[in-house]
């Protein structure tokens, strides 16, 4: 019923909602972090889990394709969505409708960009299979 309510309030108020809503994850079993690193060829890099909280407000499925993070160029991008079921991270699991699920990033950025005592600053840019586009700021102490 809020579900209806909502959408015709935002209909009326002319505002389009993004149908993916997308959060960093609390919980404390699903901890976000970053990490200096040395990669394999001897140069500094760094290693950053983000878990996000993804709600699908959207009648189908949204499969997550593609992920970045904003002026930080990844090596490597590894993204797995949750399946309710089996519990288990998989990067060809959909977001499903009308749910929430948990969604893993994790980077290996060229370089260090930041230094371990600041906060983590960045946008997360996510693609979906249409090729929509949702991003968030992540900030992480």
């Amino acid at each position: 019923m809020f579900g209806k309510a909502w959408r015709w309030l935002t209909a009326r108020s002319g505002t389009q909602q993004d149908p993916l809503r997308l959060f960093v994850h609390r919980h404390p079993m699903y901890q976000s972090f970053w990490q200096p690193i040395v990669m394999p060829n001897k140069q500094p890099g760094m290693q950053i889990q983000i878990y996000l909280e993804a709600s699908n407000m959207a009648a189908g499925a949204y499969g997550i394709v593609a992920a970045e993070i904003a002026d930080m160029p990844a090596i490597q991008t590894v993204i797995g969505v949750r399946d309710a079921k089996s519990h288990k991270f998989a990067h060809d699991n959909p977001l499903p409708p009308r749910q929430l699920t948990t969604i893993s990033l994790h980077f290996l950025i060229d370089g260090q960009s930041h230094s371990i005592g600041e906060p983590f600053r960045a946008t997360v840019i996510l693609t979906d299979h249409a090729g929509g586009r949702h991003s968030l700021i992540v900030i992480m102490h």
